[in-house]
């Protein structure tokens, strides 16, 4: 994705600093003006060991490390009363959703005729996002509700899939 990606900025004649490791380590020497993390890129993308609550705090703490003061990030997110609505008794039952979590448990193709992967996705409360931004040194400018393709400044749709939030660099993550 990252050499697709690549190729279309400099089709588009954009300079773009590429980088291809673990969010939740990754260290970056330089201070930037802005962040993106779209369509769970990163925040909320379990990996099969990943600890649910301590990974998206690891990956906002970083992010926050890597911005400028007062510089601000775009992040999109799944939304947690989507899957509640969504899922079932039965499905916690079966381990597809666990409610305390708020992790889907589910197996995909990366791409048709390939073998299915276990996929962890994990979906937040904006109560919740609030709390785990001000513990990275961010505060959060606004939760709105949406989902790929069709985003929009408006209100948190119960039943939409994801949530973006802005968010502004306000401190220093707590170590």
């Amino acid at each position: 994705m990252l050499a697709k990606a690549a190729e279309k900025a400099k089709t588009a004649e954009v300079h773009v600093n590429w980088i291809h490791g673990d969010a939740t380590q990754f260290m970056l020497p330089p201070k930037y003006d802005g962040a993106i993390c779209l369509c769970e890129g990163a925040f909320g993308l379990l990996g099969h060991r990943d600890d649910p609550f301590n990974q998206p705090l690891s990956i906002l703490c970083n992010i926050s490390r890597s911005l400028k003061p007062r510089a601000k990030a775009v992040l999109t997110v799944l939304n947690a009363t989507f899957m509640i609505r969504k899922f079932t008794n039965k499905d916690v039952a079966e381990g597809r959703f666990d409610p305390l979590t708020m992790v889907e448990s589910s197996e995909h193709a990366p791409q048709e005729g390939m073998p299915t992967i276990a996929v962890r996705e994990r979906a937040f409360v904006p109560t919740e996002l609030v709390l785990l931004c001000r513990l990275a040194g961010i505060s959060v400018l606004n939760i709105w509700g949406g989902t790929a393709g069709n985003w929009g400044r408006r209100n948190i749709d119960l039943d939409e899939m994801e949530l973006m939030i802005v968010v502004r660099k306000t401190a220093d993550p707590k170590p």
